[in-house]
């Protein structure tokens, strides 16, 4: 009797699409058993000084805006308490939004928007003050206050540790920079897991988020650190000198892929600072990236909706969507690229993808689906597979021959499962 009780608990989760969870899985986000591929949009509108945080109709009516562009991510800068201009105006305002639940509801607003929150701190961008990292900026996520927040919307949120941190390249000595970043990360994953957070993790790359190739080389340690392996690895697109060519971006793009891990770019844009704020031109980079990450299932965020100091990379003139720029207008519509897109890469409407979504070629068949010790795969191609827990944790892999595969389960307890068969995934249970 107890037995087919559980059976039955099985296949409600199973039917429902597994729990409300975030997992990582190869270059996929996991969301009750879906891959979902980010697709989206940078919002601070933290910084603009139209919106009060503490209004639902104010704050609501910007981000019922924001959502009009189809996105199914929304990034969002934060700010260390006492730092930001509200703070100087009136003391204690952003620690008011965090303790008071203003922030959560704003997250809880988003998510009503199917879009995934991602938030991130603003605070040491560009910077390689370590002390600033492990002394305020991991502290802050472990606060109480966070925590608590961190555990209400852990069914749809990532954190980002800290834009744009670190430095590697520019440092001067390469080698002996990367363990200081590996170092630091790795105890920060440690903290943050320790204190009970279990969210997905995002990680920008080194020196501003450009430096891609430090970062693969970087990733599979810091991933495999992760008791979870809920490690989202960011590239920021300023590669006007880092990968000016086309030769450049395959080489970047084709490393990531190779690594087999999780990887987006947090923000791609117009234009890039330079001698001044978006003084690099970039209109004629920017589509060439997008169709290729396209090409590759790459998620990626574009910067930005508003609120920017150079007019020419914000999505809309004031924050309304009928005011789209030019650039706002591309990154929404454009047919191959545009988060509406229909015969391209767009966001599907239910945000995430399916198995024809993510190979339409795959012939794969996975049989039974529920089952007890075992389940067969037949391909029409060698290949691998890999069995994940529905928070993202590998469990158990193996080869794939041309043909009938069997795979053997006893190591496996009964449970729901994420199979994933060369670029397709499956949801399987074991009863």
């Amino acid at each position: 009797m107890k037995k087919n009780i559980y059976l039955l608990f099985l296949l409600m989760i199973y039917n429902s699409g597994f729990s409300q969870t975030l997992g990582v899985s190869g270059k996929y986000i996991i969301k009750n058993g879906n891959n979902i591929i980010l697709r989206g949009i940078n919002y601070p509108f933290i910084d603009d000084g139209n919106i009060n945080l503490i209004s639902p109709a104010s704050y609501q009516f910007y981000l019922n805006e924001a959502s009009k562009t189809g996105a199914n991510t929304m990034r969002i800068s934060w700010y260390l308490p006492g730092t930001h201009w509200r703070d100087i105006q009136t003391p204690g305002t952003v620690q008011g939004y965090v303790n008071n639940g203003h922030l959560s509801n704003i997250l809880t607003y988003i998510e009503s928007k199917n879009m995934i929150p991602i938030l991130e701190i603003h605070n040491g961008t560009c910077g390689n003050d370590w002390n600033l990292f492990n002394n305020s900026i991991i502290p802050f996520w472990k606060s109480s206050q966070m925590l608590s927040i961190i555990n209400a919307h852990q069914g749809s949120l990532i954190i980002n540790l800290a834009n744009e941190f670190g430095y590697v390249r520019w440092t001067g000595n390469t080698t002996a920079a990367m363990t200081t970043f590996k170092t630091n990360y790795k105890n920060a994953i440690t903290q943050l897991r320790d204190a009970g957070i279990n969210v997905p993790i995002m990680i920008d790359a080194p020196d501003c988020g450009t430096s891609s190739s430090e970062l693969v080389s970087m990733a599979p340690e810091i991933f495999n650190h992760d008791p979870l392996h809920k490690i989202i690895f960011s590239a920021h697109a300023y590669w006007s000198d880092y990968a000016p060519t086309n030769t450049n971006i395959e080489t970047k793009l084709t490393e990531m892929t190779n690594s087999g891990l999780c990887w987006f770019f947090g923000e791609i844009a117009k234009n890039q600072d330079g001698n001044s704020c978006g003084s690099i031109d970039l209109s004629s980079y920017y589509p060439v990236l997008l169709t290729k990450l396209c090409q590759r299932q790459i998620g990626w965020a574009a910067w930005t909706y508003d609120q920017d100091c150079s007019a020419a990379r914000e999505m809309t003139t004031n924050g309304v969507f009928a005011n789209l720029t030019s650039y706002g207008n591309d990154i929404v519509n454009n047919p191959n690229y545009g988060l509406k897109s229909t015969s391209g890469c767009g966001v599907p409407s239910s945000g995430t993808l399916t198995s024809s979504e993510i190979n339409a070629e795959n012939e794969d068949k996975v049989y039974p689906t529920m089952f007890k010790d075992r389940f067969f795969v037949e391909t029409n191609q060698e290949g691998s597979y890999n069995i994940f827990s529905i928070d993202g944790r590998q469990l158990s892999n193996g080869k794939l021959k041309k043909g009938k595969n069997m795979i053997i389960t006893k190591q496996l307890n009964i449970g729901a499962y994420i199979l994933k068969i060369n670029k397709t995934s499956y949801k399987i249970v074991k009863f």
